[in-house]
């Protein structure tokens, strides 16, 4: 059984860090960088326009007249933006191709010299000699009529070497100015040293310092570890919470240990099973946000509290066991599809809990409307075209409003032999009204929208049993078909039962009003896994996104305060539902937000602007706003994907 170490330093390693940069800083510190330099390199030529002889006026004119315009100030704005664009351009290729290390002062000196010298030869001499000089003829005719055009180009001609050695030095001062801003920024804000043995991030160099000493060379005695179980919603909030707080305090370790390297965002499965959004583009790498903190792939198994060790399995190796131990714990596993013991349900029902869940039910949709199209069996044709949802809940009614739009969207597009009135959508739900998290008044409206798309919507009904191509009812009723997704109700993975505390008869653990478990004030749960009672009307917390995430800032919270030793109360965690939202399909939700009940486009908006603001990245933002803009003008893609699990032939 491997157990978890410190990591020392291996011999013969060299004592310097890895500089890291992101792009977001780099970006910003080169612009201002640019900008600065952009304006010193005027100050020598418009001094020497004051006190000595200069045609830089002159060269401000020629550039105004680019634009139709005779004010050089016009002149001067342009070169200005022209040249912080160039420096932005340039920068970027410098950081990102070359992976210049600007970190240090004289480095970025070396980098602004290179700069300047580049943009001089590759586009202000071309730009003189192509663009501006047939202008500057036509210049200097118009501020003194008495020269000729020979006289100018003349003029022009002899002052060749003077302008170019001007433009050199006026280049040269914008390249130092840029490199030499952009270095000090980097330095005092953008840089990350990392440490290349525990692979995090510190961003100051002191930092990385310290730790080396205290962790590698001679451990400090005084180090505390702490470990975040799950990386979904409640674990990475969490996570960024006590980085934060911890950047530059050696004496603390983190840890976080998932099953899956990815942070998925699940309230957009449907549309990732229907093609809506791409599968990387709601998912987000957990790397992503280890700046300070170490990532570990695994499957917890155990979790010994009184000896502070968690048993893990490493997913490769399922027989392999190893143990991490602990001086504080975050548990944030998430929970499984709930099945409730059945396993012909199991075995025969697509489930929408996971990305492969998503694909396989995006795979398994396309091929009964692949077989269906030729299909001239009228029994085995009709189960190919009924399609089951079962589940009037959020992920039930959202599945089946993006489940019928893609039906019938590439069925009216791409199936020319099967008709629209021979597809069979079906909604089976154990609640007289379905979305009953959102009143009577919202689950009407969302049950009488979903009919007049076409959605047969059965309450009050439970299915009691899944075959191979039935769906069996609580009244003996079967309904055929060869498509049955599961999305009714959640449990908690089996390997809780291992787990020796209070638990409640969902095997949900149990925590007092702080977070933390009973007898072990140094462990806390939070999200999915934890049983957390609501102390103004005694029910528990329902298991969403938006109350893992207020979960996560006071066990983040408490925990810091335990750390620190100080004397002050926990926080008691007590939230307000802000408000609840399903997509019922079409353009159309149903939503409560802060109590006002929206419905039809308008909350259908609400969903989008509140979903897409609620993804933990930029660069996943832009991509699923592109994936929502395209989709506004684009058939549904219909390209089956092979699964993971699925041989393919040739």
């Amino acid at each position: 059984m491997g157990a978890y170490r410190t990591n020392h330093r291996p011999a013969n390693t060299v004592d310097k860090p890895t500089v890291n940069f992101s792009l977001k800083k780099e970006v910003f510190f080169v612009t201002i960088g640019s900008v600065v330099g952009a304006f010193t390199m005027h100050i020598p030529r418009i001094f020497s326009d004051i006190v000595g002889d200069s045609s830089y006026l002159t060269t401000l004119l020629v550039m105004a007249d680019i634009v139709n315009s005779s004010d050089p100030m016009i002149g001067f704005i342009l070169h200005f933006l022209v040249a912080t664009v160039i420096g932005i351009v340039t920068g970027i290729m410098l950081h990102r191709i070359v992976r210049f290390n600007l970190s240090k002062v004289s480095r970025g000196i070396m980098y602004g010299i290179i700069s300047g010298i580049v943009v001089f030869i590759v586009f202000a001499i071309p730009v003189t000699q192509i663009l501006l000089n047939p202008t500057t003829v036509e210049v200097l005719t118009k501020t003194n009529p008495d020269i000729p055009n020979d006289m100018a180009i003349q003029q022009i001609e002899e002052g060749l070497l003077v302008q170019l050695r001007d433009s050199f030095f006026m280049h040269l001062i914008w390249g130092v100015t840029l490199g030499i801003a952009s270095s000090v920024f980097t330095r005092k804000f953008g840089a990350n040293y990392l440490c290349h043995i525990c692979n995090i991030e510190f961003s100051k160099i002191n930092t990385w310092e310290h730790h080396q000493k205290h962790v590698h060379d001679i451990p400090s005695s005084e180090m505390k570890k702490i470990v975040i179980l799950g990386g979904g919603f409640a674990g990475v909030h969490v996570l960024r919470k006590i980085q934060k707080k911890f950047e530059d305090n050696v004496n603390i370790n983190i840890m976080l240990i998932s099953e899956n390297n990815f942070l998925l965002f699940t309230p957009m499965l449907p549309e990732m099973a229907t093609g809506t959004v791409e599968p990387r583009h709601i998912s987000t790498p957990v790397r992503t946000f280890c700046k300070r903190a170490e990532f570990l792939q695994a499957r917890v198994s155990e979790i010994d509290f009184d000896k502070k060790i968690v048993f893990l399995n490493k997913n490769k190796s399922k027989s392999e066991q190893s143990q991490i131990a602990y001086d504080y714990l975050v548990i944030s596993l998430g929970s499984r599809t709930n099945f409730f013991g059945n396993k012909e349900i199991q075995q025969n029902s697509l489930s929408v809990k996971t990305m492969i869940d998503a694909i396989k039910i995006r795979n398994h949709v396309i091929e009964c409307l692949e077989s269906a199209e030729h299909e001239k069996d009228e029994k085995l044709r009709k189960e190919l075209l009924t399609f089951v949802v079962v589940g009037g809940g959020f992920s039930g009614v959202e599945t089946i409003g993006e489940l019928n739009d893609f039906l019938r969207e590439s069925v009216s597009k791409f199936y020319r032999r099967i008709n629209l009135d021979e597809l069979n959508v079906m909604l089976v739900a154990a609640d007289k009204i379905i979305l009953p998290e959102v009143g009577e008044v919202l689950g009407k409206y969302a049950k009488d929208t979903l009919e007049k798309n076409n959605v047969t919507v059965i309450t009050d009904t439970k299915a009691t049993n899944v075959g191979d191509n039935f769906v069996e009812t609580d009244n003996n009723e079967k309904i055929f078909c060869n498509t049955i997704i599961w999305a009714a109700g959640l449990r908690m993975d089996p390997v809780f039962k291992n787990f020796d505390c209070k638990k409640d008869d969902k095997d949900k653990i149990k925590v007092n009003q702080h977070l933390q478990l009973e007898n072990y004030p140094d462990v806390f749960a939070i999200g999915d896994c934890a049983s957390i009672q609501n102390p103004d009307t005694g029910e528990m917390y329902p298991p969403t996104a938006q109350h893992a995430i207020a979960e996560a800032k006071i066990a983040a919270k408490n925990l810091i305060l335990l750390i620190d030793s100080k004397n002050k109360p926990l926080s008691v965690f007590s939230h307000t539902t802000k408000g609840t939202m399903a997509k019922i399909g079409q353009k159309n939700a149903v939503a409560i937000i802060f109590g006002n009940r929206l419905k039809g486009l308008m909350a259908w908006f609400v969903w989008k602007q509140y979903y897409i603001s609620a993804i933990p990245t930029l660069e996943k933002k832009i991509r699923i706003g592109v994936d929502w803009f395209l989709d506004l003008f684009s058939h549904r893609d219909i390209t089956r994907l092979n699964n993971y699990d699925e041989k393919q032939t040739l």
